[in-house]
């Protein structure tokens, strides 16, 4: 457990923004519909080009739809899962055992940034829309890319002036409802960067609408 002194400041109220109404929300909608596009762009690489069973490591899990998919095609052979919000955690454990599952899954509620020494390294490490939810990337991703023992797999928004504008009048959004969670835009070149850093080189690179969707392999 790392010293009070050597953590990352307090990153939002994820609590608050991802609560029970909206955690369940995005779970139906993964029961009715399945992945989002994004999310099915995000794990396409590792099912056309990966040999399972994996063991996965969904950072900011959410509702979970990542790795129940991972799980449900047969790529993943065991998940941990660390999120945030307790509500998307028990949102991610409904469907888990509605598909069969949770024997498969562990859950851990809390901060990956300052939890991540207590946590075993993966074959696959996945943050989908994550690091737009953190304003500290370098505690982040820098603790995500020295999990990962192959793959690091990442959505995040583009670096456009459409969704720099998007982002801000949502966070002016936020600010008017006296909200404390923010979104950012974190440059991509910091991005290549701290993945580099840990021997973590790009691999396959796309965009679904607002997002970057890059996989880094380890070298």
């Amino acid at each position: 457990m790392p010293c009070p002194c050597c953590q990352p400041p307090e990153s939002g109220d994820y609590e608050g923004m991802f609560d029970t109404e909206w955690a369940n929300r995005e779970a139906d909608a993964y029961i009715d519909h399945g992945l989002e596009a994004r999310a099915e762009r995000l794990i396409a690489f590792l099912i056309e080009n990966c040999t399972g069973p994996l063991r996965v490591l969904d950072v900011g899990s959410g509702a979970g739809g990542v790795h129940h998919e991972l799980l449900r095609r047969g790529l993943a052979a065991s998940v941990v899962a660390v999120e945030a919000s307790s509500a998307y955690i028990s949102a991610a454990r409904m469907i888990s055992e509605r598909l069969g599952q949770d024997s498969q899954v562990e859950y851990l509620h809390g901060d990956f940034a300052t939890a991540a020494d207590g946590i075993d390294s993966a074959d696959a490490v996945i943050l989908d829309r994550v690091i737009c939810c953190y304003p500290h990337l370098n505690q982040l991703l820098g603790a995500s890319a020295s999990k990962a023992e192959r793959y690091l797999a990442l959505s995040y928004p583009r670096e456009r002036w459409w969704v720099r504008i998007a982002f801000g009048l949502f966070n002016v959004y936020l600010k008017l409802k006296r909200k404390d969670f923010r979104t950012f835009v974190h440059p991509h070149r910091e991005v290549h960067a701290i993945a580099g850093r840990d021997g973590l080189e790009p691999v396959h690179a796309e965009t679904e609408g607002f997002w970057q969707i890059t996989v880094f392999e380890r070298v």
